[in-house]
């Protein structure tokens, strides 16, 4: 099960892992590899690119487009999306 999580609190984590690791050179090293290895992942979700196609899905279809009952309005989608 995919989750998403903040990569800033992830690496906080990390870092005082590798505080609390002290002279532990090859756990310290170890740390900062897993580290370096997570900074490189991929994002699996780009807030802004999901923005930017909502923003250009609500210039191609108006709410009165569709019959669609349970339309959310665009504006509390991209609240939705903003949130922190």
């Amino acid at each position: 099960m995919d989750k998403l999580i903040s990569l800033q609190n992830v690496i906080e984590i990390l870092e005082n892992k590798r505080f609390e690791a002290g002279k532990d050179l090859a756990k310290s090293y170890l740390l900062a590899d897993v580290q370096e290895q997570i900074e490189r992942l991929p994002a699996a979700f780009d807030k802004e690119k999901v923005i930017e196609e909502i923003e250009e899905s609500a210039k191609l279809y108006s709410l009165s487009d569709r019959d669609c009952e349970f339309a959310v309005p665009i504006n509390v989608t991209l609240e939705i999306v903003e949130k922190d």
